[in-house]
């Protein structure tokens, strides 16, 4: 997927340059209008994923070209003898680079507002989400189970976390690995302690994590619910083993 022409699987090119600057607009404006449509139906992913890589992508332009200008300096006009360096003229710019230079310019900040509009609402889903460990939680939680519930269905998953982790992830519930399970009725007579019994059953540990997430809203389960429940059970998981 094109940079600029916002639509499809993931591009080869950062910039598709092209001289028509209202269709330019137009593309970034049709992309940004589904990006919030997805805000709107409480999808959080993977818009954030994309709009991460897209803005790293177009900051790693703007960083070689940067670098760029500065292996290639212009004409003295003088000493600056308080920094103890000369003063250049600016490279002068070519035609092709001006053009990608504003399209940056006309891109990049839109693309930076509608993530953070992402991440402000990924903080208020995220107070809307509960959780409580469902019986005892061993010392050693980096693997178990967790139960998404939904009115009375539970979407069931095992979890596992990698003995190493990064010090400060950027996508904390990526380093959560989930697998789906099964989903499962509940009520008076199955409550998630009867879920942990069954699963230790037929598990392979005789005390797994188990976690139990419930929202005070709807939302999306792919999109949303288990991605915000991975970042929950890092946080927890990583203050239990530090």
């Amino acid at each position: 997927m094109e940079a600029l022409s916002w639509s499809g699987a993931e591009d080869r090119r950062v910039v598709a340059v092209t001289f028509d600057r209202e269709l330019e607009e137009y593309r970034l404006l049709a992309f940004l209008q589904r990006v919030d449509a997805q805000y709107r139906a409480r999808k959080l992913y993977p818009c954030l994923d994309d709009l991460d890589r897209r803005i790293g992508r177009l900051r790693s332009v703007v960083n070689r070209a940067g670098t760029m200008n500065k292996q290639f300096p212009g004409e003295v006009l003088g000493l600056d003898l308080q920094h103890q360096e000369l003063l250049r003229a600016p490279h002068p710019g070519t035609g092709p680079w001006d053009l990608v230079q504003r399209a940056l310019d006309r891109t990049l900040q839109p693309l930076v507002e509608a993530r953070q509009r992402g991440v402000d609402l990924r903080e208020e889903l995220n107070g809307l989400i509960h959780v409580e460990p469902v019986g005892v939680t061993p010392l050693d939680a980096r693997e178990g189970w967790l139960l998404l519930r939904q009115r009375n269905e539970a979407s069931i998953y095992a979890y596992s976390m990698p003995l190493v982790r990064e010090a400060n992830p950027t996508d904390r519930y990526r380093l959560v690995r989930t697998h789906y399970f099964a989903t499962w009725t509940l009520g008076l007579s199955f409550t998630y302690e009867h879920v942990k019994a069954e699963l230790v059953r037929i598990g392979p540990l005789p005390n797994p994590a188990t976690f139990a997430f419930e929202a005070d809203i709807t939302m999306p389960r792919i999109e949303t619910f288990l991605p915000l429940a991975k970042r929950i059970t890092y946080e927890l998981v990583s203050t239990a083993t530090d």
